[in-house]
């Protein structure tokens, strides 16, 4: 049997979602298909912070950051946005081309960060008919009004429904269901493979060496995470804040602030801590193993912040991000509404609010509710069934399920339930 070929592509620009999430489903296929050699297109800037699996390379796109207003531009380099993207799209046709993948794996965007991605997908379809095109949709796009304007301005409707042979779905339907909130036509709803959410692997650390590392002893530990760290910085400010007023609850915090937060915005973070029990950390590869550490955590409502939450069972208040995409303020509400987290809206994000909120959430009961969380497997085993169609596939309706089951001492464990 021919080793297959895979190219991921994650177009990065505002946060570590798409990286994170890309390298876990190359991990997983990995795992699955030892004889698949993978490459992943990546413009994130701490691509090499990570442990590649095996049989993976990467190829580094010159990176791009995103405005708060949603504009793109170059994010380090003396290029205007058009030389970046044309340069970034020469990249990727090169690698196409060179590479020869059985497969590709697009993350969310379907025709790339300002259409980058057309060429090589335009390419494949013309001189590599046999190439599989797949795209991953995250659970929630934007609201339903935008998303729908978005894909009619850039043709992604038509990308669907034309150009890619599969759509991966890391939701459920049940959950929020793209179908029917973004009009998906006919022909793109058939090829829609809804997979579940991404479990995180097990921490590669103990919470008792995680503790010893803080020097916390038995006090409860609250781990205030905000991704990339772009636009957290009013979350953790307020935190500290929070902190400050008053007699300081008898906790110890560490704050994420992520790689891509300014550095005068960490200083000015770490003068308002001052004389409070607070730890620090810029950006770990191994956040798990602080989260599962943690008593409470407060984060934004990013993706792949919510698939860590959810595999680690954890009490949890999210703070969802307030500008250029509804998604985050969407999955908070729904996941709030299922028992599954609480929930402080960002305008409503002060001192006093937080503290309410945080009280609310670590004295309530752990999450309750289930979702299906082996989206990693149900990936891999749709991306196996595309390389091979000869061999004997599962439809998706028959895709495996796992949800959260609680009541082992109050904590969350993810447990495999039968195919459905």
């Amino acid at each position: 049997m021919k080793k297959p070929k895979i190219l991921l592509y994650s177009h990065d620009t505002y946060g570590l979602g798409h990286l994170r999430r890309s390298l876990s489903i190359a991990g997983q296929i990995a795992h699955d298909l030892p004889q698949a050699s993978q490459l992943l297109l990546t413009g994130s800037m701490v691509a090499g912070a990570f442990s590649l699996p095996p049989r993976l390379d990467l190829i580094k796109l010159p990176a791009l950051s995103k405005r708060s207003s949603g504009r793109y531009k170059a994010r380090a380099l003396p290029l205007t946005l058009r030389q970046t993207i044309l340069w970034r799209q020469e990249m990727i046709l090169h690698a196409v081309d060179a590479f020869k993948p059985d497969l590709v794996l697009v993350d969310k965007a379907a025709a790339g960060v300002q259409g980058e991605m057309l060429p090589a997908l335009h390419h494949l379809r013309a001189c590599a008919p046999q190439t599989r095109l797949v795209l991953g949709m995250r659970d929630i796009e934007d609201s339903p009004e935008a998303t729908r304007r978005e894909w009619q301005e850039q043709g992604i409707a038509h990308l669907h429904a034309h150009t890619y042979d599969a759509i991966l779905l890391y939701g459920e339907r049940a959950f929020f269901d793209p179908v029917t909130a973004y009009g998906m036509s006919a022909a793109a709803a058939g090829k829609l493979i809804s997979c579940g959410y991404l479990r995180r692997a097990a921490p590669a650390r103990p919470a008792a060496e995680v503790r010893r590392e803080l020097g916390i002893d038995d006090r409860p530990l609250h781990v205030a995470t905000v991704g990339g760290g772009g636009d957290g910085f009013e979350i953790l400010k307020t935190y500290l804040e929070m902190l400050g007023q008053g007699a300081p609850p008898p906790v110890h915090s560490l704050l994420v602030t992520g790689p891509m937060m300014a550095q005068a915005k960490r200083q000015a973070l770490r003068r308002l801590a001052a004389g409070l029990p607070v730890s620090f950390m810029e950006f770990t590869a191994d956040l798990d193993s602080y989260l599962a550490a943690a008593d409470l955590v407060i984060s934004m409502a990013g993706y792949n912040s919510v698939c860590e939450i959810l595999s680690l069972g954890k009490r949890s208040l999210l703070i969802p991000r307030g500008h250029t995409r509804a998604e985050q303020r969407i999955r908070a509400t729904l996941l709030a509404e299922r028992g599954l987290a609480h929930l402080l809206p960002p305008e409503a994000l002060t001192p006093a609010n937080l503290r309410q909120a945080i009280d609310a959430a670590q004295h309530g009961p752990p999450p309750a509710a289930t979702l299906n969380l082996n989206g990693l497997e149900n990936i891999s085993r749709a991306i196996s069934g595309l390389l091979h169609p000869e061999a004997v596939y599962r439809p998706p309706s028959r895709l495996q399920r796992g949800v959260v089951m609680q009541g082992l001492n109050g904590a969350g464990a993810v447990q495999p339930a039968p195919a459905i």
